[in-house]
């Protein structure tokens, strides 16, 4: 079996590529941790006894929790592979990859000495192949200045990446493993986020219903009102009060205002997975979509 890890900045990419591969027929995997096929199984599993959810705050547990472990595995039966998607929630947190990349490493080669039995040594009994993309949002920086980036990281476990110089392209260090970098962008202007791609996907077919909401956002957003309010505790008693400025992402809240429309109360994430502003016809026919695809295909 070949098992991939797709780490990924947030939530949105990983709903987003969630789509593509099940209509590429790819399905859910939703076996416990410890039916998960080996290593896996041993890894994830003292992974999470690993975790001392005691040390972490309750609001902070979830979020933790899930850049540990994937958010999501599809499961391919017939091309005898597993995609593990993570949500890194965010590209500041290089520790967090690492830690999976220097495992994966670690599998990808037999161990130097004899030691203990370990994952590693289990690892390279069992004959798995490996695949490793990173997926990061091109923003200001360009797609080639971030892939710049991503290869710098990369470069410190897998020297050999230093020869990917194409969005979307693998590149081979062994007969185990095979890594990739993927930059979500406009594909006219480089720049931009997992949203210069979905916006127009989803909004074909959709004009006026997208349109809508965009004049009702126009119309009906406050920068003022961009600041949290919250109550505070005084010697008066309770306040009112603001809180840190948000950020206001005008894309993300299109596709908030037509998510409600199918999928009340939820998320953009449910949105991108689950609404049919983004259907089998359509990623079926679009390049990126394709391209993306294609790229698995290669692992």
């Amino acid at each position: 079996m070949r098992i991939v890890f797709v780490l990924c900045e947030g939530p949105h990419d990983v709903a987003f590529l969630s789509r593509l591969l099940s209509a590429d027929g790819y399905l859910k995997y939703r076996q416990p941790l410890s039916k998960f096929p080996k290593p896996l199984d041993g890894w994830m599993t003292q992974i999470s006894r690993n975790l001392s959810i005691e040390d972490l705050s309750l609001d902070r547990m979830y979020d933790d929790i899930k850049a540990v472990l994937p958010s999501n595995a599809m499961l391919n039966e017939e091309k005898d592979q597993l995609i593990l998607l993570y949500s890194m929630s965010g590209d500041s947190h290089e520790e967090r990859r690492n830690k999976v990349i220097s495992t994966l490493k670690s599998w990808s080669q037999p161990p130097v000495e004899e030691k203990e039995f370990s994952l590693m040594e289990e690892c390279s009994e069992i004959g798995n192949n490996y695949g490793l993309i990173v997926i990061f949002d091109a923003d200001d920086m360009g797609v080639n200045s971030r892939i710049e980036e991503a290869k710098a990281n990369l470069c410190k476990y897998f020297p050999i990446v230093e020869s990917i110089t194409k969005n979307g392209e693998i590149t081979y260090p062994d007969e185990i493993i095979k890594i990739g970098i993927y930059i979500f962008a406009d594909p006219s202007t480089k720049k931009g986020t997992l949203e210069s791609i979905l916006l127009p996907l989803m909004r074909h077919d959709n004009e006026s219903m997208f349109d809508d909401a965009k004049d009702f956002l126009s119309k009906h957003h406050d920068d003022t009102r961009l600041k949290s309010l919250i109550f505070k505790k005084t010697p008066e008693g309770i306040i009112e009060t603001r809180d840190k400025k948000n950020k206001f992402h005008p894309i993300k809240s299109i596709m908030g205002v037509v998510g409600q429309l199918q999928n009340s109360g939820t998320s953009n994430t449910v949105c991108i997975e689950k609404a049919d502003y983004i259907t089998l016809e359509k990623i079926q026919k679009d390049s990126i979509c394709q391209d993306i695809l294609q790229m698995f295909s290669k692992l």
